[in-house]
């Protein structure tokens, strides 16, 4: 297994702050929750070189799923989680190389509806973490071979469990809850093995960051209904409107009770 750096323990912390940040500020905002499944294209380049040749992006698939937690008529937090598979092809000592990696990733975004509130435009951005479970290196050529990718940060792994960085997408809201979103992501570890570490025989070429381009399609529906709140004639007012309401009408009828103290005492 490999270890986490530092600096991933922190963006690891800082997500599920965030994450608990997301639920308590929907709960107390009594916001309408949304649920989306979602899966498409993603085409993954891990930056760098192998065996002195640039790598080329992999084409394959994501699959997964957000929360949507209404904060106000334009704004929203989606945490989600998703399957990807990662990866990258190469020549490699007069052969053609393939890796491919099983990824699980969390991300969280702060998405802004543009335009008035039945806008069908979107826009997001935030923080995602990255864990690469396991996944396959194969050779072909001459002399054809595979094996299980070996994953940690040790000198003899093939690349790091883990990654981190950003990612920004927009959203074109099609018809009801369907939806088509294009997403960018940028990684900020070096996921070379040891590659955090000031070794002299790690060849800084290698370096490897995440980027992904993905196309992908989703369906939104409601799980939770957002609250409305009336006022004593049954217009629909907001929370802090509610509120004030209710709080003038305990006051009256405080005074109400008052009254009828000081009548009984006559």
């Amino acid at each position: 297994m490999g270890t986490i750096s530092d600096a991933g323990i922190t963006v690891m912390k800082l997500i599920y702050l965030l994450f608990a940040a997301v639920f308590f500020t929907a709960g107390a905002a009594s916001a309408q929750v949304m649920f989306a499944p979602e899966g498409g294209y993603n085409i993954c380049k891990y930056t760098g070189t192998t065996d002195g040749h640039t790598r080329t992006g992999q084409n394959s698939y994501t699959v997964g799923g957000n929360l949507n937690f209404a904060l106000s008529k334009h704004f929203s937090l989606l945490p989600g989680v998703f399957f990807v598979r990662n990866g990258y092809t190469c020549p490699y000592r007069g052969q053609h190389l393939y890796e491919g990696i099983n990824t699980f990733e969390i991300p969280l975004s702060l998405e802004y509806q543009i335009g008035p509130e039945r806008s069908h435009f979107f826009i997001g951005a935030g923080p995602y973490m990255d864990y690469n479970q396991d996944g396959i290196f194969k050779l072909t050529g001459t002399l054809p071979s595979s094996r299980d990718m070996r994953i940690g940060n040790g000198a003899l792994d093939d690349i790091n469990h883990w990654d981190y960085g950003a990612q920004g997408w927009v959203m074109i809201q099609i018809v009801g809850g369907l939806y088509v979103r294009g997403s960018y992501l940028q990684g900020f570890n070096n996921m070379t093995p040891m590659g955090d570490k000031k070794n002299p025989t790690i060849d800084t070429k290698n370096a490897t960051y995440n980027q992904d381009i993905r196309i992908t399609m989703g369906y939104a529906f409601t799980v939770v209904k957002q609250k409305v709140y009336h006022d004593k004639n049954g217009k629909v007012i907001d929370k802090k409107e509610w509120k004030k309401e209710r709080k003038e009408q305990k006051k009256k009828d405080k005074e109400k009770e008052r009254a009828k103290e000081k009548d009984k005492k006559k």
